[in-house]
């Protein structure tokens, strides 16, 4: 048996058999052209069978710098082949994510940290995180080899970096003028110094033996429509000199207890928490050409055969 499936102007013929027949959907309400939609378990064989764009020029783009208006027209193209529900959650989610924050997080070495610091960050509508390997490899959960612990650190991201806007530098000097250059405030997580580490002589006491100007977290004041990135450095180590010395301002959490540590998820979430509740960094103030691009990558993802229906659309991205 073969069906057709059309729709946004795409014709594909694909062959069905029996094993396929579960996968038989009816469309949504927005495609409009199509009396039939067949889902291949081979994203392959979509691509395989898809027609040429009947003699349309197409336009060849690179991702890197597409405008909003080339972004707008990937997700015109690909959201009617995305579940309804789906689409509109994503596009409600983008609705409400902030702009103007930004963290940086520096050399962390624990994964389990790594996934958890990312899950806190998008479940705050938290877009941009800057992540430095200078010293130590930042592992996401999708780069673990082990099965067992793949399975385990998904549990503590639930896919978070995947909606996450993540910048990798292999050094804190370029991270920094990367975040100047976004003319962002920059703030750097400074612990006091204690005595009880130093007589114990850990390592990076050495780079404490300087005055300590650090203001407490929640004395911390931010301007409207200032941008701010917030530095979170290694969990031994803490904060380079690099950010400590050059940033605009340092800050701690305030402890009154005998534990005189936070995890660094837990000090990522009170920072956060912290700038959202100043209320200059309101919901839904990230930029609307930044919100499409976003939505036209997580369509670009989400649609298998997003390669043939674009060029279909006559749109032929060079780098996907």
């Amino acid at each position: 048996l073969r069906y057709t499936l059309e729709g946004a102007g795409v014709k594909m013929l694909i062959p069905l058999s029996t094993s396929l027949q579960p996968q038989i959907h009816r469309p949504p309400a927005r495609l409009r052209a199509c009396s039939l939609c067949v889902i291949p378990s081979d994203a392959h064989a979509a691509v395989g069978y898809a027609t040429g764009a009947g003699g349309q020029a197409l336009r060849f783009l690179e991702l890197g710098s597409m405008r909003t208006k080339d972004w707008q027209s990937v997700v015109d193209t690909l959201s009617p082949f995305m579940k309804e529900s789906r689409y509109e959650r994503l596009v409600d989610v983008l609705r409400r994510r902030r702009g103007g924050v930004h963290l940086v997080l520096e050399n962390i070495s624990d994964p389990f940290n790594c996934a958890a610091v990312m899950r806190t960050a998008e479940g705050l509508g938290v877009q941009h995180v800057h992540v430095i390997e200078s010293v130590t490899e930042f592992r996401q959960p999708a780069g673990e080899t082990s099965h067992a612990a793949r399975g385990a650190l998904g549990n503590v991201a639930m896919g978070a970096s995947r909606w996450l806007t993540v910048r990798k530098y292999e050094s804190s000097v370029r991270c920094y003028e990367r975040l100047r250059q976004l003319k962002l405030r920059v703030l750097a997580s400074d612990c006091p110094p204690c005595e009880a580490d130093a007589d114990a002589g850990l390592g990076w006491e050495t780079q404490k033996a300087r005055d300590f100007s650090a203001a407490p977290l929640d004395e911390l004041q931010f301007e409207p429509g200032e941008g701010v990135a917030i530095v979170l450095g290694n969990e031994r180590r803490g904060v380079s000199r690099v950010f400590i010395e050059r940033s605009d301002g340092t800050f701690y959490v305030p402890m009154c207890g005998l534990t005189q540590s936070f995890n660094i998820s837990v000090a990522a979430a009170l920072a956060l928490y912290a700038v959202i509740t100043s209320g200059k960094f309101p919901e839904g103030s990230l930029p609307e050409e930044e919100r499409t691009a976003l939505l036209g990558r997580w369509c670009l993802r989400d649609v298998k055969a997003a390669k043939p229906l674009l060029r279909k659309a006559g749109i032929e991205l060079i780098d996907f």
